[in-house]
């Protein structure tokens, strides 16, 4: 479990990615970072886990990516 104080700077430099980039290029570089890790893992195990989160990660980048334009469109068609 992550402590208070490292809790609340991790949540501050989200907060500040969030301001500054959608969520699914957010997500597409964790999933790139991810993979990055399953490289340097140790054990296949350690493989395994990263590459799952690397493509779980992505799925969602995916997804979000689908629902932003799915915003976008529904904006324009309400002006």
């Amino acid at each position: 479990m992550i402590k208070r104080s490292q809790q609340n700077k991790l949540q501050k430099i989200v907060e500040r990615l969030a301001r500054k980039f959608q969520p699914d290029d957010i997500l597409h570089e964790l999933s790139v970072m991810y993979e990055e890790y399953s490289i340097g893992a140790s054990s296949e195990a350690e493989v395994e886990f990263w590459l799952k989160c690397s493509r779980a990660t992505g799925n969602l980048s995916s997804g979000t990516e689908k629902w932003w334009g799915e915003m976008v469109e529904e904006q324009e068609d309400e002006k």
